[in-house]
């Protein structure tokens, strides 16, 4: 019993819900005090003791449906023709649970020695399944992760089984050059085929079962770590769902911080003040503390053609962080800049990131226009209320290839100067900069920081960095 409590815990893992040692202990008093013997009970009791969600219910439900789920053997002509299978209920003859003989040929009978082989002839569903399930456990099936695995699991699973004696019998009968020993081997032949498609069939089922999570969660690795240019548009939905489920990792962390004060030093006036009643005895003490301001942010993408990829999850990324972020101010450009929030405003993210991109490409790369384009928008406008100040951190993410134009670095040097904090992104690899037309040299003593970011993993930690640095103050 708890050999396969394990195994469901293992199953429901792999559905990314989360298990831990009390619940666990938790899960196998339940199981004492209800048993296996009432199916809609037994759901119950564990959905309760380990599903914490509405999603993971439904996740739990699916697993508890697929794992308590036994499918005995089927007869050989049930496999290949299910519609012509009869009630399982009815008893069968002698020779229902036979592989179909050839075209013409009576049935031979088995003069071998495998006991598999008397159990698939007999049809013998029940002791067929309870075998295949103790050798799929002495092998470890439960640890199937990969597709690439299934062949592996299957011949292990076949030789625990015994097929080996069925392979021994087919060899030896080879070397017999008479009718009936040519009918034995076409027999056994028969058999062990339908073996093998009755275990195939069960490893596909634990692979559905065991490695669905494994298999989500490597390609989610991949994705994280894949250059943001080289995932497939069909890649597009799952890796919004991915930078939302770290969006908000990182915007319940930074939100906890936020609400935290930093003590400072002991308040006396205050402590002394509220403690007179108590004839001086310090019982309350009061300290001075300080308040961490949400960041505000000034984001400047460029969505030209080689970037425009980039582009889309940073904003995915900072606009899924509106809790912790005091502000954003969102700008597009190829050549002129363009101001985005009133599209972030009027659509979903989503949705507005496409329109965003669209209003902000076209025409070649300028950086030099872009610059002019902030400078009289956000610098000489100084009753502007989202003007960059002392509080603002400025974030470019461009690859800084400014077509052999004038780059305009002295704007970029008064958005230092006059910004708590600039930020350059540039996703293309660290040996091609300031090739070509790239003048990221030029750029870069006027930010504070100028990094390679070209992975979700990259990006990720990128704003982490941002939203730490700003909280401290």
């Amino acid at each position: 019993m708890q050999q396969v409590l394990q195994d469901f815990f293992k199953a429901v893992r792999s559905r990314d819900i989360t298990i831990s040692a009390a619940e666990s202990i938790e899960a196998s008093r339940t199981l004492d005090l209800v048993g296996f013997a009432d199916r809609k009970v037994l759901k119950a009791a564990l959905g309760t003791t380990l599903a914490k969600s509405w999603d993971e219910k439904q996740r739990f439900d699916e697993c508890f449906e697929a794992f308590f789920t036994f499918d005995s053997f089927q007869s050989d002509s049930e496999a290949n023709h299910p519609e012509a299978a009869t009630d399982s209920d009815a008893q069968p003859s002698s020779e229902a649970g036979t592989p179909d003989a050839a075209d013409g040929d009576a049935p031979a009978e088995y003069e071998g020695e495998s006991e598999l082989v008397r159990m698939v002839l007999n049809n013998d569903r029940v002791s067929l399944a309870n075998e295949m399930q103790r050798a799929a456990q002495e092998v470890g099936v439960t640890d199937i992760w990969l597709f690439t695995q299934k062949g592996i699991y299957t011949q292990k699973i076949l030789r625990e089984m015994g097929a080996q004696q069925i392979n021994e019998e087919i060899a030896g009968l080879a070397d017999r050059d008479c009718p009936r020993a040519a009918a034995q081997a076409n027999l056994l032949r028969r058999v062990r085929k339908h073996l093998m498609q009755q275990v195939q069939n069960f490893v596909e089922q634990q692979l559905s079962l065991y490695g669905s999570g494994t298999s989500k969660r490597l390609r989610e690795e991949f994705l994280m770590n894949a250059r943001l240019s080289n995932v497939e548009r069909r890649d597009f939905h799952r890796m919004h769902e991915i930078v939302r489920r770290l969006a908000k990792k990182l915007s319940d962390t930074h939100a906890k911080k936020r609400k935290q004060v930093q003590r400072g030093v002991l308040d006396f006036r205050k402590t002394l003040r509220k403690n007179v009643a108590y004839d001086g005895v310090l019982f309350e003490t009061f300290w001075k503390t300080k308040n961490m301001d949400r960041p505000r942010i000034v984001c400047i993408c460029d969505v030209s053609g080689s970037v425009a990829d980039y582009s889309r999850f940073l904003l995915l990324f900072l606009y899924s962080l509106k809790d912790v972020l005091a502000q954003i101010d969102s700008f597009a450009f190829s050549s002129h800049l363009v101001d985005i929030n009133e599209i972030f405003d009027e659509y979903p993210v989503e949705a507005a990131i496409e329109v965003a991109l669209k209003e902000g490409g076209g025409g070649s790369t300028d950086y030099g226009q872009m610059f002019e384009d902030l400078k009289s928008t956000r610098i000489e406008h100084a009753d502007n209320l989202r003007n960059i100040d002392h509080r603002t951190t400025v974030l470019i993410l461009g690859d800084a290839r400014n077509n052999y134009g004038d780059p305009r670095t002295d704007i970029l040097k008064l958005v230092y100067q006059r910004a708590k904090r600039v930020i350059w992104l540039n996703p293309e690899p660290q040996v091609t900069w300031n090739t070509g037309d790239s003048v990221v040299n030029q750029y870069r003593p006027y930010c504070h920081l100028v990094r390679e970011c070209s992975t979700i993993k990259q990006l990720e930690a990128m704003v982490d960095n941002l939203l730490k640095f700003s909280l401290a103050g």
